[in-house]
């Protein structure tokens, strides 16, 4: 409900009660969490919720899983023996909710996920790549000029011979 309304007063309680319900920090992100997500995009599909209430919900949604990360250290089980995915906000672009939330589910779900941040190159994404032996390579973007980066990054990597899955989202 607080996601939904976009109100962060009491937040940190309701958090807490949801993890002791469900047990694992990743049940709530995945169960009341993204359904409440779920209901604002609902909302705002039909008009009935506007885009500064979708940024406040989002904010909300960041929040909560701010409270959950210290509960999700061994919900993943030792991250040295975990795959690794690397993922990034693409170069040019400052929109980092997406991509957060999938690291943490990711991260939850068996993952050593390595988050290099926003405004990535794609040089660099496909550096750190290679550096850790990344399993699958992850590239968000959310507005469209984030379209052509992603296509330069598949480029630069059948250049660099990398047959390395690329998870894209945005």
């Amino acid at each position: 409900e607080a996601l939904v309304k976009g109100k962060s007063v009491g937040l940190e309680a309701d958090i807490m009660e949801c993890y002791h319900k469900y047990g694992t920090a990743v049940k709530v992100i995945e169960g009341p969490l993204m359904a409440g997500m779920e209901r604002v995009g609902e909302l705002f599909g039909a008009g009935k919720m506007f885009l500064p209430q979708v940024v406040k919900s989002a904010k909300i949604m960041k929040d909560a899983v701010s409270i959950l990360e210290p509960y999700m250290t061994g919900e993943g089980g030792d991250s040295t023996d975990r795959p690794v995915i690397v993922n990034a906000t693409v170069k040019g672009d400052v929109h980092d909710i997406g991509k957060n939330i999938t690291g943490i589910v990711l991260s939850c779900n068996g993952f050593n996920v390595i988050d290099l941040g926003v405004m990535v190159d794609k040089e660099t994404i496909l550096d750190e790549a290679e550096k850790h032996h990344a399993a699958i390579i992850g590239a968000s973007g959310l507005i469209t000029p984030s379209l052509f980066q992603m296509e330069e990054l598949c480029r630069e990597m059948t250049r660099r011979g990398l047959d390395t899955p690329l998870f894209i989202g945005g």
